[in-house]
């Protein structure tokens, strides 16, 4: 064999060294633990139920006011929706599908930035709030739904299903149960971070 063959020859790359394979393992784990910081992020963005405001005479006497002229002694729902949420944009389709209960004095609180569907201006009397303003109900997440009795008694404060973006929206049912004095236990606030301080809490995009 000539010199210039061994020369000509393939080099083989020395096998890493102990430093950079530790490095690269150490590199692998960060990374790892990061996805998984991301998945769980995103998953409890769908299994993480929000804070739902006390039920107690404060709320309804706030919620009490924004009842439409006339509807002084009927039983009244308001929908807490936020414009920037899927989920409430999912429950503003629900409610111009549905057939709505006749007697009931439905109120709309539209927060946020951005114009309702017109549908609901034209179906439901609709109160536009900032954020600020609904924290000062104590409200800071939605979609949220309250129903009060014809003498202002909150009857329901709490979300409308079982689960986040859920099949099934149980308002209707809500309404049959509150007006037969059935114990009523209130599902969770699957949904949006409406006020700034839980957005920061929580760490939540919102409409994610």
């Amino acid at each position: 064999m000539t010199h210039n063959d061994e020369h000509s020859k393939p080099s083989r790359l020395a096998p890493p060294s102990g430093r950079s394979s530790s490095l690269s393992r150490a590199g692998l784990a960060l990374w790892f633990g990061a996805m998984l910081l991301v998945c769980a992020s995103l998953l409890a963005k769908h299994l993480v139920a929000l804070p739902v405001p006390n039920l107690d005479a404060k709320l309804a006497a706030s919620l009490s006011t924004l009842r439409s002229p006339g509807a002084a002694n009927r039983w009244a729902s308001v929908h807490v929706l936020y414009a920037a949420c899927r989920c409430s944009q999912n429950i503003v389709k629900h409610l111009l599908a549905s057939s709505r209960p006749g007697g009931w004095d439905e109120v709309v609180l539209w927060v946020g930035p951005g114009e309702p569907d017109p549908a609901l201006d034209a179906h439901f009397h609709v109160h536009r709030l900032n954020s600020a303003e609904l924290a000062r109900l104590g409200i800071q997440a939605a979609p949220l739904l309250a129903v009060l009795d014809p003498s202002n008694h909150l009857r329901y404060v709490g979300g409308y299903s079982t689960r986040k973006q859920g099949p099934q929206i149980e308002d209707l049912r809500i309404f049959s149960e509150a007006q037969s004095a059935s114990p009523l236990t209130g599902l969770p606030v699957f949904g949006c971070a409406v006020s700034e301080r839980l957005r920061q809490q929580l760490s939540i995009v919102p409409g994610l």
